[in-house]
């Protein structure tokens, strides 16, 4: 089980494991878009994607500031939609800076999930160690989580 780091070469011999659920985080805030095209152009294989607005953060009111806390009934729906439930090994990465996956790690935690890791040096580790990426639209079957 792994609760922090993973490394490319760890993520890479267990990625076809169905236990393990890899989620791309990758995000700019000045184009909210930018994650979404990035993946759909090229990702780590069986990837699915997770949107910092959409699926991250919660409801913008006048007084929440940019990414709020998604209710955690919400978030727990997410992740039965993701095909992820306790018994899952969850790996999140982002461009590389780790911020946006370290915010589905702590998320993931938040709700009792423990076994989330974060991909070490994110996309970009995993490019210049030369490992399959995939332009497919990803999907997992769907589940229940209960937070």
């Amino acid at each position: 089980m792994y609760t922090t780091l993973i490394q490319t070469a760890e993520l890479a011999a267990s990625m076809a494991d169905t236990r393990w659920a890899i989620l791309d985080c990758r995000f700019e805030l000045a184009q909210p878009d930018w994650g979404e095209r990035a993946y759909a152009s090229a990702h780590i294989a069986h990837a699915q994607y997770a949107h910092l607005d959409r699926d991250l953060a919660g409801a913008v009111t006048p007084t929440s500031g940019r990414h709020p806390l998604p209710q955690r009934a919400r978030w727990a729906a997410t992740l039965g939609r993701w095909g992820i439930d306790h018994n899952v090994q969850v790996v999140a990465y982002d461009q590389g800076s780790g911020a946006y996956a370290a915010r589905l790690w702590w998320l993931m935690r938040w709700v009792g999930h423990t076994r989330v890791a974060v991909l070490d040096g994110g996309y970009a580790a995993w490019l210049a160690a030369s490992l399959p990426v995939s332009a497919a639209a990803e999907s997992r079957a769907a589940t229940t989580f209960i937070a």
